[in-house]
């Protein structure tokens, strides 16, 4: 299979790649262990490399969608949009929303019509933005995963380690490597999807004003 002609983007690569590896992996460990993993791991190469990355970018799918349901399910449909909902509600808005109306004829009301707006208009000016979002997805997709990997974790600790002490010492360490993992994940979505939203208007009104000097300047 030529891997060449896949077009893969930073999206594909951080925000559905990387997500399903890491849901493969945990799904490996609680299947067949620990050690079979790290061993099935160390002697892959070639086409099972290739179908092994096919195959995470089809469970990685299916991974961004059970972390956004999750997440609308835990914290509201609009609470991965908080970014832009505050910004649209803030004294900052004025300015975008007073050139929006200029350039639309009249006021947009709606935050969500009002961002696509702004995004169609600023014409690549903005190429984090997918880095952004991306980065934000797979944060959102650790999250999810740091409770499916509780599965392996409990395999690992309480099915291959004895005594039951030890076993008890490791599921409590594993419980907190993955409480931190998911609370460092849980703070990075947040911070980068934020970024992606406000920054958009932002960019926007940047683009706009541009625009507007150099009319006024073409009429002088």
């Amino acid at each position: 299979m030529d891997l060449s002609k896949f077009k893969l983007d930073v999206y594909d690569f951080l925000g559905i790649i990387l997500p399903g590896l890491v849901a493969v992996a945990a799904g490996w460990v609680f299947l067949r262990g620990w050690a079979a993993f790290i061993q099935s791991m160390s002697n892959i190469k070639g086409t099972s490399l290739t179908l092994l990355l096919v195959f995470a970018f089809g469970i990685g799918h299916l991974v961004q969608e059970l972390s956004d349901a999750a997440i609308r399910w835990a914290k509201g449909s609009r609470y991965i949009y908080r970014g832009r909902d505050s910004f649209w509600h803030g004294e900052e808005s004025n300015a975008v929303k007073s050139l929006i109306k200029k350039q639309v004829g009249h006021e947009l009301t709606n935050v969500d019509d009002a961002y696509d707006f702004c995004l169609t208009k600023i014409h690549g000016r903005f190429e984090k933005r997918d880095i952004f979002i991306a980065t934000a997805d797979l944060s959102r997709s650790f999250v999810a995963m740091c409770f499916l990997a509780l599965a392996p974790a409990a395999k690992i600790a309480f099915w291959q380690v004895s005594p039951i002490c030890r076993s008890i010492d490791l599921a409590l360490g594993e419980l907190a490597i993955l409480a931190i993992i998911a609370l460092l994940s849980w703070r990075r979505m947040m911070r980068y999807r934020e970024l992606a939203d406000r920054t958009v208007f932002r960019v926007y009104a940047a683009v706009a004003t541009e625009h507007n000097g150099e009319q006024k300047g073409n009429n002088v």
